[in-house]
């Protein structure tokens, strides 16, 4: 919250690129005391789903790129190793080409899953067109959920 009070707007960005990143941080109660200040009127909901969304967003670029240029390639490499064969590659990647637009979204919702999944994205060589979107999607939702359960708290509070 210090990086958030201390820089604001660009606070935020720079939080939930290290969130999404893999660094687990208490993203859903930031994000519920964020929408708490918003119905103080501390913070602009505008500015707040923005910077939140691109933060997260950069975040799932930079660990995308990671999982197709670096850990795909270990992956062929040594996988073997750990039992990643060529043919669970494969497999992995037709199953994310099937199932990975809904899964991206609902990653968002479940700790840990979120920060992993474009890891996953990039291994399987999915899309980046196609995790991009639907991350924007599921970050868009979630940004909006747990700030708007904090502007209920705000509203309700006594």
């Amino acid at each position: 919250m210090q990086l958030v009070t201390n820089y604001g707007y660009l606070g935020l960005y720079i939080y939930f690129i290290i969130d999404t990143l893999g660094v687990l941080l208490p993203s859903k109660s930031i994000l519920a005391l964020i929408g708490y200040l918003i119905g103080k009127g501390v913070f602009s909901s505008t500015h707040v789903v923005a910077a939140a969304v691109l933060g997260s967003l950069t975040g799932v670029s930079v660990s995308f790129a990671v999982g197709r240029n670096i850990l795909h390639p270990a992956a062929e490499k040594y996988g073997r190793r750990l039992r990643i064969t060529p043919e669970k590659l494969l497999k992995a990647g037709k199953w994310f080409s099937r199932y990975g637009a809904p899964f991206i979204v609902f990653a968002y919702f479940i700790p840990g899953l979120r920060h992993v999944t474009p890891y996953l994205c990039g291994i399987s060589r999915l899309s980046f067109l196609k995790v991009i979107s639907f991350s924007a999607i599921g970050a868009f939702l979630w940004v909006v959920t747990f700030t708007y359960i904090g502007r209920l708290i705000q509203e309700n509070w006594r």
